[in-house]
């Protein structure tokens, strides 16, 4: 070989080195050797307007010189770009990388798509790798169709997945089989059946599925059922998501509410995530200490979970509430603090007191409140005896009975004082209140009301016997009775001197 004929084979090598295009299995250069070692086409064979996710599998060989970086990998319809995806990394000797590319079809019948793969190694070198693919595109069963959906539009590697199927047939459908599958996903009770769906309706089914990792991932679901004939039939929906990297965001928000007389807590716990919160409990504490726990259902995405913690278990005072659970694997915890003011038990208080008086006896005539926040029951009022008040009939008690919070019921008592110097009337109260039992004595004070009546007292006592205290007789008070007849007496006695004298008078003149 001459030296000319050797310098242009030399170049020859270094052009095709550098830049090759094979169609089939793939193209390797001097510095790597990448092919398209597969595709797969799920589902296989998709109906008119149905998702189709079409996998090539890249490889480059273990006796590759340089690693290579998959610029592109696009699909085709002759001229026609149906999907791409870009900067997909770099393959290392040896690696390999499934591409997933999705599309749908909006007629039947054959397809034929060529995928293209551009790369380029590190050595510098481009290549361009063409592989044939076919799709067969079925016009679809109008009866059943399938929906896959997420309750966000930005799922995590933990999603909830709804399958919904809907019988559009005039006749009912049985025998359900539902599936639910993915490459790149782990679905917990992967197959549902049912015995029925009936015409014109509905169902769905929530699937718990977890993906490898963030990106785009295809998720498939398969129905097989009888129609109205009993002919076994299928229909596939299959629908790629775009699955975030997980987001665990979680916000506890409490308060206190008062309602019928009672006080609670009512705390919620929603997650702005998108992973969903599992294993969830809820613990408020005060003063370092636990003082209630409660257990929640798990918290989805985009949702709410709400418990309330009741007064019985609440201390007055600021309370921590603390929600634990479990998010991406991990054991996490949210707090939020809220000021708890517990209600007040029911309490009897005794208003707007007259004192009558009634013969040798007063009445007691008044209400008895609840001023409390609960109500109260059972509630009884009494005259206590002592040794200057005696209760008399004909109510020495009253039976008050209920009285709900914020009202009150009228009342009525009668005693008997000792002596004009009785300033007040003890009166007990008992009453039931959330539960518990009360009593005490009241002094009802009778100078506030002008004094005690005349007639008002009775009984013997240190300020005299009875009918001596109070006014006194006439309004003379403790003047002596003997001391004013005597005065009379003489009174009388000398007007009538008088008398006799002015008449002798009279005839010894005449």
């Amino acid at each position: 070989m001459t030296d000319r004929s050797a310098a242009v084979a030399l170049a020859l090598v270094a052009v095709l080195a550098a830049s090759a295009v094979t169609l089939g299995a793939g193209v390797a250069t001097a510095q790597s050797q990448v092919i398209v070692q597969s595709v797969t086409v799920e589902p296989s064979a998709p109906n008119v307007g149905e998702d189709v996710t079409i996998t090539a599998t890249i490889k480059n060989f273990e006796s590759s010189a340089a690693s290579a970086e998959i610029t592109q990998v696009s699909l085709r319809s002759g001229i026609d770009r149906i999907a791409t995806t870009e900067d997909l990394g770099t393959l290392g000797a040896g690696g390999t990388a499934n591409v997933p590319l999705t599309t749908d079809f909006e007629t039947p019948g054959r397809k034929d798509l060529t995928l293209y793969v551009y790369g380029q190694s590190a050595e510098g070198g481009v290549f361009n790798i063409q592989y044939p693919v076919t799709v067969s595109v079925n016009e679809g069963d109008g009866d059943v169709q399938l929906s896959l959906k997420t309750p966000t539009d930005s799922p995590s590697t933990e999603s909830r997945v709804t399958v919904t199927a809907a019988n559009g047939a005039d006749t009912n459908v049985s025998n359900l089989r539902l599936t639910l599958s993915g490459p790149n996903a782990t679905v917990d009770d992967t197959t549902r059946v049912n015995a029925s769906l009936a015409a014109g309706s509905e169902r769905r089914v929530e699937y718990d599925v977890t993906f490898d990792g963030p990106g785009r991932h295809p998720l498939a679901a398969t129905l097989e059922y009888r129609d109205a004939d009993g002919d076994r039939k299928t229909v596939t929906e299959s629908r790629t998501f775009d699955i975030e990297p997980p987001n665990v965001d979680a916000e506890l928000d409490a308060e206190v509410v008062r309602e019928n007389g009672t006080a609670r807590i009512d705390a919620s716990l929603t997650n702005f995530g998108n992973v969903p919160l599992e294993e969830v409990r809820l613990r408020a504490e005060s003063g370092g200490e636990t003082v209630a726990r409660k257990l929640v259902e798990d918290v989805r995405t985009e949702s709410t979970r709400s418990v309330s913690i009741s007064e019985s278990s609440l201390p007055a005072g600021l309370v921590t509430l603390r929600a634990v659970y479990e998010a991406t694997g991990e054991r996490r915890e949210t707090v939020t603090t809220v000021d708890f003011a517990p209600t007040t038990d029911g309490r009897i208080a005794l208003t707007g007191i007259e004192v009558i008086p009634t013969g040798g006896s007063i009445r007691l005539a008044g209400s008895a409140s609840n001023t409390g926040e609960t109500a109260v029951t059972g509630a009884v009022v009494s005259v206590v005896g002592t040794e200057r008040v005696t209760p008399v009939s004909p109510a020495k008690d009253y039976f008050v009975g209920n009285v709900p919070a914020g009202e009150f019921t009228s009342f009525e008592l009668t005693a008997r004082l000792a002596g004009n110097r009785t300033d007040t009337v003890p009166v007990r109260v008992s009453y039931i209140a959330d539960g518990e039992q009360y009593s005490r004595v009241v002094d009802v004070t009778i100078n506030d009301v002008g004094g005690v009546p005349a007639g008002a007292t009775g009984g013997d006592g240190p300020d005299g016997p009875p009918g001596s205290g109070g006014g006194g007789f006439l309004g003379l008070g403790s003047i002596d009775v003997l001391g004013i007849l005597l005065r009379l007496a003489a009174v009388v006695a000398v007007g009538g001197g008088v008398i006799y004298w002015w008449q002798r008078r009279g005839e010894e003149e005449g």
